[in-house]
């Protein structure tokens, strides 16, 4: 398994020496690692590199998603060494505490090598030494926070940071609220496009645990199946199983003899989002961005396992305003599913509410004004 301290500092997908193109302002954007945190950063930066010109620099994990996403952007990125401390064994946090001073000592380096105007934090171990490292050398800090509940990492930098740009609003009080700004969540634009028109017959579910699927939630749909067989005429799933359940779940729909397209992944979700009527899904920042800007609604069923529970605040937000419905994943089975498509079937009327309530929680603008708020930052730096 490849771990981040086993790659040298400098290796890169795509050289940061010898551009062709020199540009006034160059920008770090530090963190990543799973999708909630990289895509973020990847909307911002394409928002300061073709409104603004500004070239972009990723420092993060050298996982391989991470380089095969990064490269399909054409994003240049360093691999820079860090360990988590969060969700680890006491050994495991001993050795990452440990290996701080020397990770923020090989940041600083970098850093004074590539002598970027800001440093964007968006959350994950990897931002945790390069924050502090452009901290230690007075270069501008901003970060990014997708969820409700800040990660360990983002509440230990903000006290740090010069902004912080935030997904949802600050209710608790993590941040200094002089330092905040609710921007929302910056998500592709393909998101904001106006959906088709759907017809209310075959009334159409969305199912979507995320990039490797919820094995959870496809067994409570197979389990729904029975309970709904005199409305198989008038139903139809869309459901992105993860590798490991294509086969079953696929094999399970046919059995059941319901109208369904099954795939392990597919890039084409916000197609798949504007064709549904109802979503079936976690509750990570970016899907619930994703659900707002198409203006649907959805069962969010909550990671149970997310840090700090992030994942249940996220979903309470929206089920608050009247966006979404809420159940957990201990209580979310095939009976109570069952129940709620027929439910939701039957009064279009709530339909209508939940995706206004949904549409109004969107912002479409969420990449500009984090891009424009470190460009002032930038501005007015001494």
């Amino acid at each position: 398994m490849l771990k981040a301290d086993s790659w040298p500092l400098k290796a890169k997908f795509m050289p940061t020496e010898n551009r062709k193109q020199k540009t006034e302002n160059r920008i770090i954007i530090a963190g990543g690692g799973t999708g909630g945190h990289l895509f973020p950063g990847i909307a911002v930066a394409q928002e300061l590199r073709t409104r603004h010109q500004a070239e972009v620099i990723f420092l993060t994990t050298p996982k391989p998603v991470t380089a095969r996403i990064l490269s399909q952007y054409g994003i240049p990125w360093e691999a820079i060494s860090s360990r988590a401390l969060k969700g680890q064994g006491l050994f495991a946090r001993l050795r990452a505490v440990a290996g701080l001073p020397g990770n923020i000592w090989a940041a600083r380096s970098r850093l004074k090598a590539l002598r970027p105007q800001l440093v964007l934090g968006i959350g994950g171990h990897t931002a945790g030494p390069v924050g502090v490292a452009a901290w230690s050398l007075g270069i501008p800090l901003a970060i990014h926070e997708q969820n409700t509940i800040p990660g360990f990492t983002n509440r230990l930098l903000s006290r740090l940071a010069s902004r912080v740009f935030l997904s949802f609003p600050d209710r608790q009080g993590f941040f200094p609220p002089e330092k905040c700004a609710w921007t929302g969540n910056p998500i592709r634009p393909e998101f904001f496009q106006t959906p088709p028109d759907r017809p209310p017959v075959p009334f159409t579910v969305l199912i979507m645990g995320g990039s490797q699927g919820a094995h959870h939630l496809n067994m409570a749909v197979l389990a729904a199946l029975p309970r709904l067989a005199d409305l198989k005429e008038k139903l139809h799933f869309l459901q992105i199983s993860g590798e490991a359940d294509q086969a079953m779940v696929a094999a399970g729909f046919r059995e059941a003899g319901f109208s369904a397209e099954v795939f392990a992944f597919t890039p084409e979700v916000a197609k798949f989002m504007a064709r549904a009527h109802l979503l079936v899904c976690r509750a990570g920042a970016s899907t619930l961005a994703e659900l707002t800007a198409v203006g649907r609604t959805a069962i969010l069923v909550p990671y149970p396992f997310a840090a700090n529970n992030h994942q249940e605040f996220n979903a309470r937000f929206l089920e608050e305003v009247g966006a979404a419905e809420v159940i957990l994943n201990k209580d979310f089975t095939g009976e109570v599913l069952a129940g709620k498509i027929r439910e939701i079937f039957a009064a279009p009327q709530w339909l209508t509410a939940r995706e206004a309530a949904s549409r109004s929680l969107a912002c479409p603008a969420a990449a500009r004004e984090i891009a424009q708020g470190c460009l002032d930052l930038i501005g007015t730096r001494e």
